[in-house]
């Protein structure tokens, strides 16, 4: 069951709202790549399909393809040890590249879980030479061609969920918190998590970006950017999560 953010009265009293940046348990978040906003726990490993997208070409040779089994296993023990992975297994028409990685709140084990879970998924797709998916806490993704530094498409959008509306102090707090997650990911690796007081309120937005880290900065700001238009789009809604592709479609 997921719990509400704690409740705080920090800021409360003053016009200019507090915002910093945050190592809370409870996140509404925003991620870049996948970027939501949610509430959630720490030690949860968030596993739960957001979206899964197949490609259109069928793959050369389905004995060796499902996506590549050799690509999961390099990805495997990357994510064990860092969170993150790329592989690139097989060769000519049968090369699969892969991609995985975990969002930063997530622990060690959550991001193990939840990569096991999206390693079962992802299959679904054959016999489709490429597809991605989203977990809450996590992404997948295979192709047979590099797409390491693509970050942007037609397709990316945002998925907005539960249809609790909030008043315009908590929409200008979650703009407050998106402006300044962004500003801060920037500096830090594509990586950052910031919360700002509603006014007249017990409640916090929390927002937490992060991008893939295949991208530098000059393609993050983009992404960042991006995601973080979409992702407002959601408001007055109290959740919701951009799907930013990192590929052209």
């Amino acid at each position: 069951m997921i719990s509400p953010p704690p409740k705080s009265n920090a800021g409360l009293k003053k016009m200019n709202k507090k915002v910093e940046i945050v190592g809370s348990p409870y996140i509404f978040s925003l991620l870049i790549g996948f970027m939501a906003l949610l509430e959630g726990v720490r030690g949860d490993p968030r596993a739960q399909t957001v979206n899964i997208s197949c490609g259109h070409q069928l793959e050369h040779d389905s004995t060796i393809y499902v996506p590549s089994f050799a690509t999961m296993e390099i990805l495997s023990e990357q994510m064990r040890e860092s969170g993150f992975g790329t592989a690139v297994t097989g060769s000519g028409l049968d090369t699969n590249y892969g991609l995985a990685q975990c969002y930063g709140d997530l622990s060690s084990l959550d991001c193990v879980l939840c990569y096991a879970e999206a390693r079962t998924v992802l299959p679904r797709c054959s016999p489709h030479n490429g597809g991605h998916i989203f977990l809450d806490g996590c992404f997948m993704r295979a192709e047979n061609y590099s797409f390491f530094e693509e970050y942007r498409g037609p397709d990316d959008r945002a998925v907005c969920g539960n249809t609790r509306t909030k008043g315009s102090n908590f929409r200008e707090s979650v703009r407050q918190a998106v402006t300044h997650a962004v500003a801060t990911a920037l500096k830090n690796e594509g990586y950052a998590k910031a919360r700002v007081a509603v006014s007249s309120t017990n409640d916090s937005a929390y927002a937490l970006v992060n991008c893939w880290r295949t991208l530098n900065n000059t393609s993050c700001k983009p992404c960042l950017e991006n995601a973080s238009a979409s992702i407002l789009g959601c408001l007055p809604w109290s959740e919701g999560r951009a799907l930013n592709r990192i590929f052209l479609n």
